[in-house]
């Protein structure tokens, strides 16, 4: 792969996407990138590690999403063809450090997609039994779904992409309400306490990543009919309908069941069982598994997709990904992604821990493209104040990837290895294309250009010399 960026041709394809998604379709996949596997286990996790204060949590972190809200909507705004976080990153660090980035998103969503798609086919395996072989086939029906979705075009696709996302909200809503008679009493239990910083601090740590997933959007701004307008305003409902949808959710955990026995991994899942009908609870939140699965992995595969062709067009990814078929999709870039997905969900699911170990990797690979994007908007023209705010924040990423260890590695690797691919590649082609270098007196007699260097010198010399 890193032979392929490196050979990729240096210019252009004509080919161009079609801007035909509105404000409604841009909503719908912004809620459906970030509403991925982490709403199923992070308003417990966020109980289980703030307690009363987790509603705090979420707070803070809804509103620390702000102002890297605002530097995505700045990237869409110079740069909205679809190249988004990679096509920024160019602008502030080079096209050699932004070739890292097709190859880094390439490789993340892979393994990212058989960790959420499992987590969802769980549910569904608890739901109905069957063991491995049924989480298997939730996983693979949540795949088929979202390629199902990505190959009937951006429009058509809008559409089942919002059919989806709302499912997944009327789930979610319908968990909240049937679990609200039960929940009201209790809900002294998030009354905030603010007894203590830290677990707070390490609740909203956990939490922010929670909103990952914004970025995806600015691939597919290349596809907004008013990217400038709308990427912003999908932007933030989105993130409003999350928090609220996460807070509601950890509330209600909190509410009811006792501290000492919220599961970290499966809060949600737990509610569900304390509705008036039980079984209309795990209906409910299989329902919701699997919409919210689709939805995010469709999202997903919609924004990357975009990635690859954009980069495949302006050369920085090999030139057999810059091609669309006869609806206007990036059939190609969509397949070299799904595929191999579903791929690495058929091994993991029978792999027991391959999946906490996948999620910590993709975090890492996450947290350092997030580090490339503020340190090219920190050095890109623009008011101080901003860049000073995004240097801190940048200080703040560098120490949360350094904190991941040994999973931090990958990611700084194949970023120096494809950076340097891309350089190499570069170099060559200019020296290909420069003029060759004109001769010099110091050249040999042999050399057409030295007879009249030759004749030149003597003459000068005549005139300066004495005779004999």
């Amino acid at each position: 792969m890193l032979f392929l960026v490196a050979t990729a041709r240096l210019t252009g394809v004509p080919a161009q996407l079609q801007r035909t998604l509105g404000l409604g379709g841009g909503i719908a996949l912004a809620i459906g990138s970030v509403a991925g596997s982490g709403i199923l286990f992070l308003p417990s996790t966020i109980y289980a590690l703030a307690g009363h204060d987790a509603l705090v949590v979420w707070g803070l972190a809804t509103l620390l999403c702000v102002p890297l809200l605002l530097v995505f909507g700045e990237m869409v705004r110079e740069s909205h063809d679809g190249a988004g976080i990679e096509g920024f990153i160019a602008r502030g660090l080079g096209p050699e450090v932004a070739a890292c980035v097709p190859l880094l998103f390439a490789l993340l969503f892979p393994p990212a997609l058989a960790a959420a798609t499992l987590v969802a086919g769980g549910y569904l395996q608890a739901a109905v039994g069957g063991g491995t072989p049924v989480r298997l086939a939730g996983a693979l029906a949540v795949i088929a779904g979202a390629l199902q979705t990505n190959l009937v075009g951006a429009k058509t696709g809008a559409r089942l992409q919002s059919i989806a996302t709302f499912t997944l909200l009327a789930a979610a809503v319908l968990l909240v309400a049937l679990t609200f008679p039960q929940a009201r009493p209790g809900y002294d239990a998030v009354l905030p306490r603010l007894h203590s910083l830290d677990p707070l601090l390490g609740g909203v740590l956990v939490a922010f990543w929670g909103f990952a997933g914004f970025e995806n959007m600015t691939f597919v701004a290349g596809e907004m009919r008013n990217p400038r307008r709308d990427y912003l305003i999908a932007a933030f409902v989105a993130l409003a309908a999350y928090g609220l949808l996460a807070a509601l959710l950890t509330a209600n955990i909190g509410a009811i069941i006792p501290p000492g026995q919220v599961d970290e991994l499966s809060g949600v899942a737990q509610l569900a069982h304390h509705v008036a009908v039980p079984a209309a609870g795990v209906a409910v939140i299989t329902v919701l598994a699997l919409a919210l699965m689709q939805a995010n992995n469709a999202s997903w595969l919609w924004g990357i997709s975009r990635l690859l062709f954009a980069s495949a067009r302006e050369g920085r990814a090999p030139a057999w990904l810059a091609k669309l078929d006869a609806r206007g999709i990036p059939r190609r870039a969509v397949l070299v992604l799904q595929v191999p997905g579903a791929a690495i969900t058929c091994g993991a699911a029978f792999v027991p821990g391959l999946v906490l170990h996948l999620v910590v990797g993709v975090s890492a690979v996450f947290m350092f493209i997030y580090a490339l994007a503020l340190a090219s908007y920190v050095r890109t023209p623009r008011p101080l104040g901003r860049r000073l705010g995004a240097g801190v924040m940048l200080a703040l990423m560098a120490g949360i990837l350094a904190g991941q260890g040994w999973y931090a590695l990958p990611p700084v690797i194949v970023a120096a290895l494809a950076s340097g691919a891309g350089w190499t590649a570069r170099r060559r082609a200019r020296d290909a294309q420069s003029p060759p270098l004109r001769k010099t007196n110091h050249q040999s007699a042999n050399s057409p250009a030295q007879p009249a260097t030759i004749a030149a010198n003597s003459s000068t010399a005549s005139a300066v010399t004495p005779g004999p």
